[in-house]
């Protein structure tokens, strides 16, 4: 029995030493199933890393694009607007025109009218009348519009009375 006793640490050692390897061995397997998991999840992170990168680059170019779009719309407004700007300029100056021209016509009729008077007023008191230097038989009236041009307008003359 002594011997089986001598021999009992000897046997508990080896299986202690057995127990051990083989949760060593157990514990390596782990390791190694963990690392290739790992590592399986390392090559899916960098292949989605390449997918953010290349949904990144089509995102920069359709900005991109959205950019020069807004720039080409904002030049063809400010066209847009340069022209209705100059042809409001234009119906200002063609109204402002036509405006003149009432004034300036209004401006020949009473002078016209003036004229009249006056060289009615002349040929009483004995100065040459306008009528004289006209042509016979017409009375002549000048104006001076906005634009500084001088007119000459020569109307008949009032038809004698019998």
């Amino acid at each position: 029995m002594r011997q089986i006793f001598s021999a009992l640490p000897v046997m508990v050692l080896a299986i202690a030493v057995a127990g051990c390897v083989s949760r060593n061995e157990q514990q390596a397997e782990q390791a190694e199933a963990a690392a290739a998991k790992a590592q399986q999840a390392a090559a899916h992170a960098q292949q989605s890393a390449a997918q953010a990168t290349e949904a990144a680059n089509k995102a920069t170019e359709a900005a991109d694009r959205a950019t020069k779009a807004v720039q080409d719309a904002t030049q063809e407004i400010n066209r847009v607007a340069d022209h209705l700007d100059q042809m409001e300029r234009d119906r200002e100056a063609a109204t402002h025109g036509r405006r003149l021209s009432h004034v300036t016509n209004a401006a020949r009729r009473a002078a016209a009218a003036r004229g009249t008077t006056a060289s009615a007023s002349a040929s009483s008191s004995g100065a040459p009348s306008a009528q004289a230097s006209a042509s016979p038989g017409g009375a002549a009236a000048a104006s001076v519009t906005s634009d500084g041009v001088t007119t000459s307008i020569v109307a008949p003359a009032p038809s004698p009375k019998n």
